[in-house]
């Protein structure tokens, strides 16, 4: 996959546009735009893709990327943020009703949550992962 490389723009007010660009993980060349996907996965605190395979000097000695654990949280919003009135609310930690389980970061798939402050999983692959590619090469 060839990544677009969208330059830099001057705008007529002066100011700058730019589009995220991102670095192959071995030797840190820049490899063009991030994706979307890639964009979301940031924000939201998840582990970027390994892109070694994308890279023309990295990619013949590459390993097949790696899957990633990632600790997720599940229950109600309210309990979620803190803000229930459930017994054994604390400052440091979330009530006894929400659950939390290390899922595979790599193969589980993500949407945006409400108003896009968070994310939910919509498929959550187990963590330890028994693939061995990644999910959308998997395909």
């Amino acid at each position: 996959m060839t990544r677009p490389n969208t330059p830099d723009r001057i705008n007529p007010d002066g100011s700058r546009t730019i589009k995220t660009k991102r670095a192959c993980n071995g030797c840190g060349i820049s490899l063009g735009d991030i994706s979307d996907d890639e964009w979301t996965a940031a924000i939201n605190g998840r582990p970027l893709p390994d892109v070694r395979r994308e890279c023309p000097s990295c990619a013949p000695t590459a390993p097949p990327a790696a899957c990633n654990p990632m600790k997720v949280f599940g229950g109600d919003m309210l309990c979620l943020e803190g803000e229930c009135d459930h017994d054994g609310v604390s400052t440091e930690s979330y009530c006894e009703e929400v659950g939390e389980e290390i899922v595979c970061a790599t193969h589980s798939q993500f949407a945006p949550g409400f108003e896009d402050a968070y994310e939910v999983v919509t498929h959550a692959e187990p963590w330890p992962c028994t693939h061995s590619t990644p999910f959308k090469e998997a395909l």
